[in-house]
């Protein structure tokens, strides 16, 4: 139900029904006393003047009636004036259609005749009417029908919802089971549920993801002197139930460009928090998502986001590309990400042990503040459509940009590059800094370009900087002087 608006200006247009309504049902007594003519044949002046007084004050009585001052309307079957219309018409179909007929019937000249023929029209006209109320009657018996098909079609939503439901909780509930196949037996059930209500969708991955970013089930105690591949304190099947759960959210959110049809599996608009999540080799390559929140996530063995489209606002901040194996360190903001010092372990044979950003696009703001990368980060040919910032990153290993285009601020401030840094063939359109960014080697800026725009503040790595050719708007950054090299640490 809705509340019903009310306004100062339909009360007084009520109020001005009702004293019209007044004044038709005053002046009714008044002309037929004076001997009124008729407005037609058989359609008298007072008559006339009682239906409009009828007509009038309903309607005056229902503006001028205020239904918000009592809360909520109640909900009725029929409306007023569905009924003051049937009754309305009834009336005057009956009226008309007799007047019309009796005054007919008095240009018959013979006196016998047009008294039959008067008893005619009467049974006519009441014909008429009561065509007019079958006419109505027909109306209700079609909102009768509407109603009821209204009502079973709420019932079928009701029950189709019920199941959702229970289907929803008993998968939730198997997510924290002790044993991780019934774990797994949850997931797979969520994924069924988000495929076939797309209305959920949002709703199971919140729920995948609320379940990547609980702590990992501890495995067994191991004995003493033994070592392990993966985490001692995560039991190896719960990574795999984690390992399931990252590659349902891949399928159903990948559509690579080769694909010209959405894919059945693909769930669009679905957004992504896995804030302080524990990552094991995640691969999101291809996948387009809205809005993903990774800040502070450790990213075990590396991540993929080749070809990956982040919509809206993608947070890295603070989180750390760890490598896997018992020889993995993390430093600074992933170490406080993982809640350890020291290795940060994945299970064995997770093959290549990088950061890919590959020919991935940034549609809006893109934060990488304060991450780590303590394996190759390759943002090659990515595409920063909104503010790229990467203060106080550290890249410990090799960080690859060549041929990114960054449309808006492109900030370095702050930047540890430990490892080869390439900018080759970088396109910067907005504003660009460098200038507290410190590089073991001399970064590689050949073949980068920049657009020379009026106001536009730019600081680049000593040793660079930018050449502009007579009358190009491009300008071309040119290694101009010698690198300061920061000692060892």
């Amino acid at each position: 139900m809705r509340r019903w608006g009310w306004r100062p200006g339909r009360r007084a247009a009520g109020v001005g029904m009702l004293v019209a309504a007044g004044a038709a049902a005053t002046a009714t007594p008044v002309a037929a006393l004076a001997g009124a003519p008729d407005v037609a044949a058989y359609v008298p002046l007072p008559g006339v003047l009682a239906l409009t007084a009828v007509v009038l004050a309903a309607a005056g009585a229902g503006l001028v009636r205020r239904p918000g001052e009592q809360g909520r309307a109640v909900l009725r079957v029929l409306s007023r004036w569905w009924v003051l219309a049937g009754a309305v018409l009834v009336a005057v179909s009956v009226w008309g259609t007799t007047a019309l007929l009796l005054s007919l019937a008095d240009t018959a000249p013979d006196a016998a005749r047009r008294v039959e023929l008067r008893l005619d029209a009467v049974k006519t006209g009441l014909t008429v009417g009561a065509g007019a109320a079958g006419l109505v009657a027909l109306l209700l018996g079609v909102r009768r029908q509407w109603l009821g098909e209204r009502t079973q079609a709420h019932q079928e939503y009701d029950a189709a919802e019920k199941r959702v439901t229970e289907l929803y909780i008993g998968a939730t509930g198997q997510l924290g089971h002790e044993r991780a196949a019934v774990r797994l037996a949850g997931l797979y059930a969520l994924e069924r549920v988000a495929q076939d209500n797309p209305e959920h969708r949002q709703t199971v991955v919140d729920v995948i993801c609320g379940y990547l970013r609980m702590p990992p089930w501890a495995g067994p105690a191991e004995p003493a002197g033994e070592e392990r591949e993966t985490d001692p304190s995560v039991d190896p099947q719960e990574l795999q139930v984690r390992v399931t759960a990252q590659r349902i959210l891949g399928e159903h959110l990948r559509w690579s460009g080769s694909e010209p049809v959405l894919p059945a599996r693909f769930w669009p608009g679905i957004d992504l928090d896995l804030t302080g999540a524990r990552l094991v080799k995640l691969d999101l390559g291809d996948c387009r998502m809205r809005r993903a929140g990774f800040g502070g996530a450790v990213f075990e063995g590396g991540a993929r986001f080749e070809g990956a489209l982040f919509a809206e606002r993608a947070v890295f901040g603070g989180a750390g590309f760890a490598v896997s194996g018992p020889a993995g360190n993390v430093s600074g903001a992933a170490r406080s990400a993982s809640g350890r010092e020291g290795n940060v372990s994945g299970p064995a044979g997770y093959g290549d042990r990088a950061a890919t950003f590959r020919n991935a696009r940034f549609a809006r703001e893109a934060v990488f503040r304060d991450a780590v990368f303590a394996v190759r980060a390759n943002f090659a040919g990515t595409t920063f459509e909104g503010a790229a910032l990467f203060g106080g990153a550290d890249f410990e290993d090799r960080a690859t940009f060549r041929g990114a285009v960054f449309a808006e601020a492109a900030l370095f401030g702050g930047a540890a590059f430990t490892g080869e840094a390439v900018f080759r063939q970088v396109t910067f359109e907005g504003a660009a800094f460098f200038g507290t960014a410190t590089f073991r080697t001399g970064p590689s800026f050949a073949e980068a370009r920049a657009r020379t725009v009026p106001g536009t503040q730019r600081s680049w790595p000593g040793g660079w900087d930018e050449a502009v050719d007579d009358g190009s708007d491009i300008a071309r950054l040119v290694e101009g002087g010698s690198l300061p090299v920061p000692p060892a640490p």
